[in-house]
């Protein structure tokens, strides 16, 4: 696939996800954290800080059998940054709506709206606890 660009972990993912993983004993009330989630797995292929060492590993599973995930992850980021600098940029749209947002990462909606113009804003909705712990 074409260079991606600006995503954290561009080399070796589990070793630039494992330093900045959060630690274990900061999990926000009502998170468990001894079971991987496949939202902290994903934030743990984007090179994300918000995973567990359960994530990792599941992720990391994951990745033996499909190597490609880690390409898949970084190719949706790059199109949510095209589609919003697009939006934002040639279409002039301010208001986002972002539906099943997933944990911050690289190049968050507001962030890549924001770049192109600072008078964007973004609502991001999610039902996950997880996710909903970030927002």
């Amino acid at each position: 696939m074409a260079d991606q660009g600006g995503v954290p972990g561009d080399g070796d993912f589990r070793s630039v996800a494992a330093e900045a993983a959060v630690p274990t004993d900061a999990a926000p009330a009502g998170i468990d954290i001894t079971v991987p989630h496949s939202a902290r797995v994903w934030n743990h292929w984007l090179g994300g800080k918000d995973n567990y060492p359960v994530d990792r590993q599941a992720g990391d599973r994951f990745f033996e059998t499909f190597p490609e995930i880690v390409e898949v992850a970084r190719a949706s980021r790059a199109f949510l940054r095209r589609a919003v600098r697009f939006l934002a940029g040639e279409q002039g749209v301010r208001q986002f709506l972002d539906v099943g947002t997933g944990l911050p990462t690289a190049d968050n909606t507001h962030e890549v709206a924001q770049q192109v113009a600072p008078s964007s804003r973004v609502a991001y909705v999610d039902n996950d606890p997880a996710t909903l712990a970030h927002l």
